[in-house]
């Protein structure tokens, strides 16, 4: 099935189509703007289709459009949520322009069929976005995403992004560690859907993984994601979660989501997708699925509050149910 659109995507190669970003309003020419036949048909061969796998981490930035990330579902058979950056210093910084994206991929979605409209979310970026965000725009997202790799703020009051931390960096390692393992708890006790880059170290420290990710401290964030229904996902081209932790959280009953966190509309590498699969072999029960509705309801149930974590707590329910 998938050879037979590979080829069909040969035939049109050289075409110039023009699709419409309805997130933005904007017209965007493009041409293969996600890689050639090859890309496409290198992206995700080894996948049982049967999974029925969807990328909810495929960002509309850098050139990328809804209607780019429902052609490329089509294309490669891995099935598209698009979101984008919510914060103070993000894309999306107040309740009118969240109001504007989720408008703009619902009129794109009104025009397709109903097995090819993309799930619509956003990655929240500040840690008291559910206290910000309009409960009636809230209720239309179908799903909320967060990762840990913010943590705090700069002299200046802008965010400390953990990602520009230089690799000789000068702190007291285990104890920037507590910190942000306390940071990590707080993120999943938001009411999230998705965990993204779980477990991820910036390179100062990253060579510590295996002794600061105890099994405690992986086991304890893992129960406190199963507790909030939280998936945990797996990125393309990242090295996190180490296998340790997938392991044990499948183990534990956590479920997961994969996805790519792109930059602009080009194809990422899906190698750490298949380690994970080949490794693990997912079972169509341990993938996440945003909430099913009916229509009538609002899409989120989740309440937008955020849970308290008793680590203690946690660690003595753990050892009773003999993980630790």
């Amino acid at each position: 099935m998938l050879s037979d659109k590979i080829s069909a995507l040969g035939v049109v190669a050289t075409l110039c189509v023009f699709l419409t970003n309805f997130a933005s309003g904007q017209e965007t020419a493009l041409t293969q703007p996600q890689g050639d036949e090859t890309a496409f048909a290198n992206y995700a061969p080894w996948l049982d289709a049967s999974l029925d796998l969807r990328d909810y981490h495929i960002h509309l930035r850098g050139g990328m459009t809804a209607a780019m990330a429902r052609e490329r579902a089509k294309l490669t058979g891995v099935k598209s949520g698009v979101l984008e950056n919510n914060g103070r210093e993000w894309p999306i910084n107040t309740n009118e322009k969240l109001d504007q994206f989720i408008a703009g991929v619902e009129e794109y979605n009104a025009t397709l069929p109903e097995d090819e409209r993309l799930k619509i979310g956003v990655q929240v970026n500040d840690r008291d976005w559910y206290k910000v965000i309009d409960p009636k725009v809230y209720a239309r997202l179908d799903y909320v995403l967060a990762d840990t790799m913010i943590m705090g703020r700069r002299p200046d009051g802008s965010d400390e992004r953990l990602w520009l931390l230089p690799r000789d960096y000068d702190v007291d390692q285990d104890e920037w560690f507590e910190r942000y393992y306390r940071h990590n708890l707080t993120v999943v006790s938001e009411p999230i859907d998705i965990l993204a880059n779980v477990t991820w170290l910036p390179d100062f420290i990253a060579d510590r993984y295996d002794e600061l990710w105890t099994r405690e401290r992986m086991a304890v964030l893992i129960q406190a994601a199963i507790d909030g229904g939280v998936a945990l996902e797996i990125q393309a081209e990242s090295n996190f979660p180490k296998p340790q932790f997938v392991k044990l959280a499948l183990e534990m009953g956590a479920k997961f989501s994969f996805g790519t966190n792109n930059f602009d509309p080009k194809l990422k590498d899906t190698g750490a997708w298949k380690r994970n699969f080949d490794q693990f072999h997912f079972t169509k029960e341990q993938l996440w699925r945003d909430y099913q509705y009916d229509g009538a309801a609002p899409k989120r149930v989740k309440p937008a509050e955020k849970r308290t974590i008793d680590y203690d707590g946690m660690v003595k329910r753990l050892k009773e149910k003999g993980i630790l």
